[in-house]
C-alpha cells in the first residue's frame, strides 16, 4: 500500500469511527440499544474503507501505466474494471444485510453517504489552514 493511501487511511477511519458512533447514538434514542444496528455500520464501514483502498491503489496504478505507455484505452478499462469490482463489493455487503437478520440495510448504507460531507469538511478546514 502506498504512502498516500495509508495518509488518506489515517484520516478517513477516524472520521468514519465518529460519524459511525454519531448515527449509532442517533438510532439509540429512537430503537434503544440494538446490536444489527453496530453491526450494520461496521459492516458499511469496512465495505467504505476497503473501497477506498482500493481506488487509492487503482488510480496510483493508473497513473503510473499512462506515465510509462501513454495508453488512455488501457487505463480507462482499468478504472472501469476496478469500478465494476468495488461496485460487486458494494452489492455484496447489500445483498449480505438483505438476506441476514443480524444487519439493517440502512445501517449498511449510511457510511457510503459520509465520504463527501468527510471530504467538503477536510477542504475547508485545509483552505483555512492555508490562508486562503
Amino acid at each position: 500500500m502506498s504512502r498516500m493511501v495509508k495518509d488518506e487511511l489515517k484520516f478517513i477511519i477516524p472520521c468514519v469511527a465518529i460519524a459511525d458512533i454519531a448515527v449509532y447514538l442517533i438510532s439509540f434514542i429512537f430503537k434503544g440499544f440494538n446490536y444489527d444496528v453496530i453491526l450494520s455500520l461496521l459492516l458499511g464501514s469496512v465495505t467504505l474503507i476497503f473501497n477506498l483502498v482500493i481506488l487509492g491503489g487503482d488510480v496510483e496504478l493508473a497513473f503510473k501505466r499512462f506515465a510509462v505507455d501513454k495508453n488512455e484505452k488501457r487505463v480507462k478499462r482499468k478504472m472501469a474494471s476496478s469500478y465494476a469490482i468495488r461496485s460487486i463489493i458494494v452489492a455484496v455487503a447489500i445483498f449480505i444485510s438483505l438476506v441476514s437478520d443480524l444487519f439493517d440495510t440502512i445501517g449498511v448504507l449510511i457510511p457510503f453517504l459520509y465520504v463527501k460531507p468527510i471530504y467538503f469538511i477536510k477542504s475547508i478546514y485545509s483552505d483555512k489552514k492555508e490562508g486562503k
